[in-house]
């Protein structure tokens, strides 16, 4: 797990990160998002240990970044936003760099270009890659050390949507793989691909956040209507069916009972009055948890 507590960051008088206590659970992919200058590349090199942080502490496995960053690069792998390739050597060359950088057996190249899908691109050199090709070689090097923790600042940063779902895929695929991420990203919708936990910042502060991603399989899974009259529901009194989550004049929220099917709700409401246009599981997005968290904070 990663652990972070009362994390401050100061550029001179200016606080970049104030106060950020967070856990980042393993097994999880996890979205950093917020506006730009929120903090969250300065929060990232706290993490990686490429910066000493103000106050607090980040501790990977228990082991304290500031205390001993060394131990920590050998459970991280970071790509930054802007990073650098050799562009006159080949896939196989950059990520052999790496490897022997991390004093890693050769072997491990091939397995870690099967990862990535670049197999096939081996023998080519960078300069005639595309970029989503890029940022594959990127993350390649990344892990070519078997790191527990992979960190991207921005990874989907000038993709195409094609570039961008295969990126989506091999997150899905390397976290199944025992991999924990922690990405940042602007592009939101681009995040309901893959994340299943949530992290706001904004102007260097933690915004709290109750969104998380529900397994299609677990019976708490909500469900919606909309209505012409779903305000009504606010009044109606407790049914063992169903209870109210949220409840405006045209939508309605509700966890339903594991004894009951979800047509019998259904049928209750149309019996009792409620004008239903829509009705289904409903399932929050990130956009839809970031605008609303942002604009409580």
């Amino acid at each position: 797990m990663i652990e972070i507590k009362n994390l401050s960051f100061r550029f001179g008088s200016h606080n970049a990160l104030s106060d950020v206590t967070v856990n980042i659970p393993e097994g999880s992919i996890t979205a950093l998002v917020g506006p730009n200058g929120a903090g969250k590349t300065t929060l990232m090199r706290c993490m990686t240990a490429l910066a000493r942080p103000s106050e607090g502490t980040v501790r990977i496995d228990g082991i304290d970044t500031s205390a001993d960053p060394h131990a920590c690069h050998r459970l991280l792998g970071f790509l930054a936003d802007n990073f650098g390739l050799y562009e006159n050597l080949t896939v196989e060359q950059s990520v052999s760099y790496f490897a022997a950088a991390h004093q890693v057996d050769e072997e491990r190249i091939d397995q870690v270009l099967a990862q990535v899908n670049l197999l096939d691109k081996r023998h080519e050199t960078i300069k005639s890659l595309s970029r989503g090709m890029r940022q594959r070689v990127g993350i390649a090097q990344a892990i070519i050390h078997h790191p527990k923790y992979l960190i991207l600042d921005e990874p989907a940063s000038g993709l195409d949507p094609e570039a961008r779902i295969h990126l989506a895929e091999l997150f899905k695929t390397l976290c199944k793989e025992g991999i924990t991420l922690l990405v940042s990203s602007h592009i939101l919708a681009e995040l309901d691909q893959y994340a299943n936990n949530l992290i706001v910042l904004k102007e260097g502060q933690l915004v709290e956040t109750d969104f998380s991603i529900q397994e299609e399989n677990e019976v708490a899974t909500p469900y919606f209507i909309q209505a012409d009259n779903a305000s009504l529901l606010a009044n109606y009194p407790k049914d063992e069916l169903f209870s109210i989550v949220e409840c405006s004049e045209t939508l309605a929220i509700f966890n339903i009972s594991q004894s009951t099917a979800p047509h019998e709700v259904l049928q209750y409401l149309l019996q009792n009055g409620i004008h239903v246009n829509a009705f289904g599981k409903h399932s929050v997005n990130i956009q839809e948890a970031y605008l609303k968290t942002i604009k409580n904070a």
